[in-house]
């Protein structure tokens, strides 16, 4: 897989969006382009990322979410 760079600029610089899909597109793109020659269509490929990264972003909040009800909890004497 194409190799994805760092980032360089700060995390409140208004172009990082822009820079962090810069450094995703061909490594994107390539996985992709694997999918498909291995037969899948692009359209269900697409769709599948899709829907990866919404359940991905839904896990991520739930960890959160548990982690912020957990901290008050972790901090009273026992």
């Amino acid at each position: 897989m194409d190799d994805i760079y760092s980032p360089d600029i700060p995390r409140d610089d208004p172009e990082r969006f822009i820079r962090c899909q810069e450094a995703l597109h061909l490594a994107f793109a390539s996985f992709v382009d694997r999918a498909v020659a291995l037969g899948w269509q692009a359209d269900e490929v697409l769709a599948v990322i899709i829907e990866l990264a919404d359940n991905h972003a839904l896990m991520l909040a739930a960890n959160a979410d548990l982690e912020a009800a957990l901290t008050p909890l972790r901090k009273r004497p026992s």
